[in-house]
């Protein structure tokens, strides 16, 4: 794992899915980017959701400076809501891949229930499939059909803190009625004691080649 991409639909879910995996690779040296496929404006009027393009890119950029990582800014996002799979979208996907030489993917959890995301994993499962390592991860809680259940775990104890200052960045409705982010932590924690260390992100491994 030389060349990492983490892939999300919203500026957010990097963070939420694995800042602190990002802030560890990249503290080790590692090439770390970021992808993110939708302008993340969000008008979700009957649950008083909303979220600009403007501010998100401001604060995207911020929380990719905490973690140390680079930020893929040259890639023309979808409108929020309208992401599907396409052969167009999935070969640009592709070409950052190809460009950046990417050998290890972080994306979307496949059974996800939030259309961006489960569009921006059909995207990415295709675009990476010649990639060595391809993770999946869970960036929403939501109660799945097919739960998430991760077997695959990065000790984050010691990066924590700068999960949390990146997701300080983003303000407003970003963090989701006040306790998305706080709660993703709680998580963190708890598949942390599960493995005997603080803190800890959790993972579903498409595929993994040891070398």
């Amino acid at each position: 794992m030389q060349n990492i991409l983490i892939v999300g639909a919203h500026y957010d879910d990097a963070e939420l899915g694995c800042g602190g995996t990002a802030a560890k690779l990249a503290a080790e040296g590692k090439n770390v980017y970021k992808l993110t496929l939708t302008n993340n404006v969000t008008k979700f009027s009957q649950m008083n959701i909303h979220v600009l393009y403007e501010t998100s890119v401001k604060e995207s950029a911020k929380a990719c400076e905490v973690l140390g990582i680079n930020e893929i800014t040259d890639f023309e996002p979808t409108e929020c809501c309208q992401l599907f799979y396409s052969t167009e979208i999935m070969q640009r996907v592709e070409d950052v891949i190809y460009k950046h030489h990417i050998d290890t993917v972080f994306m979307h959890y496949t059974d996800d229930l939030n259309q961006d995301h489960i569009a921006a994993s059909k995207i990415c499962i295709t675009a990476a499939r010649h990639c060595d390592n391809v993770f999946l991860y869970q960036s929403n809680l939501y109660v799945l059909p097919h739960p998430f259940a991760p077997t695959c775990f990065f000790d984050i104890s010691d990066y924590i803190r700068k999960k949390k200052e990146a997701l300080c960045q983003y303000t407003g409705d970003h963090n989701r009625f006040n306790s998305l982010f706080e709660t993703n932590i709680q998580r963190n924690k708890v598949w942390g004691y599960a493995n005997k260390v603080e803190y800890a992100e959790g993972f579903i491994a498409q595929k993994i080649l040891m070398r």
